[in-house]
């Protein structure tokens, strides 16, 4: 089997590069070869690894039409955990250098259930806690990692709304789709004290160093779970930034952790939550609007322009990419991580 030579340009164009054989996916060379690309689900369900191919020839494997429409395939865009190389490639994506790791990636641990409960109309609240001797959870907030399925070699990927501890504990939030397959494992199998190994952590999303510079967290649905890791370890450390999460769903019956949330908000003095419903009824108490909405009132009112950490679905991300535009707000300034549930 040929192998190609792979080109990757970051943002502000520095380069890595790795070869790639044709029957393997580009995300997968460059971790053979301990280099770790931004990535998520692995499947094409998400846009986490969305570039640009610029020159070369490849061919794409199956992807979500909502992550790569079909006339960003036209345009030559390629989800690279799905892009299989016929030719040496050269791909921008959207992101910096440091956002690649070169550090070898968690490794696979057991642990068992001891907690799974529907906190919304969509989603589940799954608990688990290490199993295999050790009780040290070693995170860096914003990371992920891989669930597998028992029983199965599938695994997804979720972050946890934890933080690193010593413990052994680990909370997940957990979106429900109506045929996926570890929704149906979580609906028809799990149960308490079950096993279920876990790999990792990886991933490079998390929070940047910036000075006193306010933290703005935008979190879409169960995108709420790194962006709350997050800010439990500024409250753990002492962290004095001032922040804002906001968090936003489609209805009310979506909403979930508003007492963990408020008790958050409670207990740190630098923190303000802004739980935002894009079709709220007249009963709703909280902000009305979808949630980028909410934000751009916000940042066109804002004294100093903040660092934004965004975790959601494509069109949360690309909209509020638009509204810090709008505001001269840089994207060095936005560090994010995009997903799309994958049913698949």
């Amino acid at each position: 089997m040929l192998n190609h030579q792979i080109k990757i340009i970051t943002e502000e164009g520095e380069v890595t590069e790795f070869d790639c054989a044709e029957d393997e996916d580009i995300i997968s060379a460059a971790i053979r070869q301990s280099i770790f690309l931004m990535s998520s689900c692995r499947e094409g369900g998400c846009a986490t690894c969305k570039g640009e191919c610029t020159e070369g020839d490849f061919e794409m494997g199956k992807v979500s039409a909502q992550a790569l429409p079909q006339e960003e395939q036209e345009e030559d865009m390629v989800l690279l955990c799905r892009c299989y190389p016929t030719d040496d490639m050269v791909v921008e994506v959207p992101y910096t250098f440091d956002r690649i790791s070169y550090s070898e990636e968690g490794k696979e641990f057991s642990t068992e259930i001891t907690e799974l409960q529907q906190v919304s109309s969509n989603v589940t609240k799954l608990c688990l806690k290490r199993t295999d001797g050790e009780k040290q959870i070693k995170l860096d907030s914003g990371q992920y990692y891989d669930l597998e399925i028992p029983g199965t070699e599938i695994t997804r990927s979720y972050s946890p709304a934890n933080i690193g501890n010593n413990d052994g504990e680990m909370e997940f939030l957990i979106r429900v789709l109506d045929d996926g397959k570890f929704s149906n494992y979580l609906k028809q199998d799990a149960k308490l004290g079950q096993a279920l190994n876990v790999k990792g952590p990886s991933g490079i999303f998390g929070l940047v160093a910036n000075g006193f510079t306010p933290r703005y967290f935008v979190a879409g649905g169960t995108g709420l779970a790194p962006i709350l890791s997050m800010v439990r370890f500024m409250k753990e450390w002492g962290e004095p930034q001032p922040c804002t999460i906001y968090f936003g769903s489609t209805f009310e019956e979506e909403v979930f952790y508003i007492d963990e949330l408020n008790k958050l908000a409670s207990e740190m003095d630098n923190l303000t939550v802004k739980i935002c419903v894009w079709k709220a009824t007249d009963s709703w108490a909280g902000e009305k609007g979808s949630v980028v909405d909410v934000l751009k009132k916000d940042l066109q009112e804002a004294s100093t322009k903040p660092d934004l950490y965004l975790c959601g679905p494509p069109g949360m991300v690309d909209a509020t990419y638009a509204a810090c535009a709008e505001v001269g707000i840089s994207k060095d300034n936005i560090y994010l991580e995009k997903f799309l549930a994958s049913a698949s």
